[in-house]
């Protein structure tokens, strides 16, 4: 009965992972990679069909607040059933928020425009990226910690290469929710040195015995 009720509370706890990673992904669908060109598709608004005479007015804004596009005419496709706004990649080297403002009007039907999207380094919501991020740093912890219990000094260098990798990852890539450049070095490079520190460690004290 225990055994029973203990794989019931695992698969829940699955369940609850999965679901938690499916809506994390439908909440930050609009998603693109920095530096790379943007195709962005605004629906249209009489039941998802147009007629060839509708216009769409979109304004895009860079995370600071920068008017990347002005009142720009977005382009209709030819099947009518959306409208495209491009933005090329000098427009996207900016990691962040972007918000997108305009109206769509076709005949007697007019519908504003008010949506954002998330420019980040890999092209992953970012909140993906941290937990990403945030579960390297617990493995290599778990792995470093388990090393040093058993006295294996080639296991803790082991757990290091995780601290290795999220610090050079952050060092590269910075992270989105802490624009500040200075903030972003300063935490990837305690990071390589904790890495550093206890890899050289390890490898000193297994040479010396």
């Amino acid at each position: 009965m225990i055994l029973y009720n203990i794989q019931l509370v695992n698969k829940k706890i699955l369940v609850g992972i999965f679901v938690g990673i499916f809506l994390i992904s439908l909440a930050s669908a609009l998603t693109f990679q920095q530096n790379k060109q943007i195709d962005l598709k605004i629906v249209c608004i009489n039941a998802g069909y147009c007629t060839s005479t509708a216009v769409c007015n979109v304004s895009i804004f860079a995370p600071n607040d920068v008017v990347l596009l002005s009142g720009v005419q977005a382009t209709q496709s030819s099947n009518l059933a959306f409208h495209n706004v491009t933005l090329n990649t000098s427009l996207t080297s900016g990691l962040g928020e972007y918000s997108v403002g305009g109206f769509c009007k076709d005949g007697s039907v007019t519908q504003l425009i008010d949506f954002t999207f998330e420019v980040t380094p890999t092209g992953f919501p970012n909140n993906i990226i941290l937990i990403f991020l945030v579960t390297v740093l617990l493995i290599s912890g778990v792995i470093i910690v388990f090393g040093f219990w058993i006295k294996d000094g080639w296991i803790v260098i082991l757990g290091t290469f995780g601290l290795y990798f999220v610090g050079l990852y952050i060092m590269i890539n910075g992270i989105v929710a802490i624009r500040d450049q200075v903030t972003t070095w300063a935490i990837s490079l305690i990071l390589l040195a904790i890495a550093s520190y206890i890899s050289v460690k390890s490898g000193v004290e297994m040479i010396n015995g």
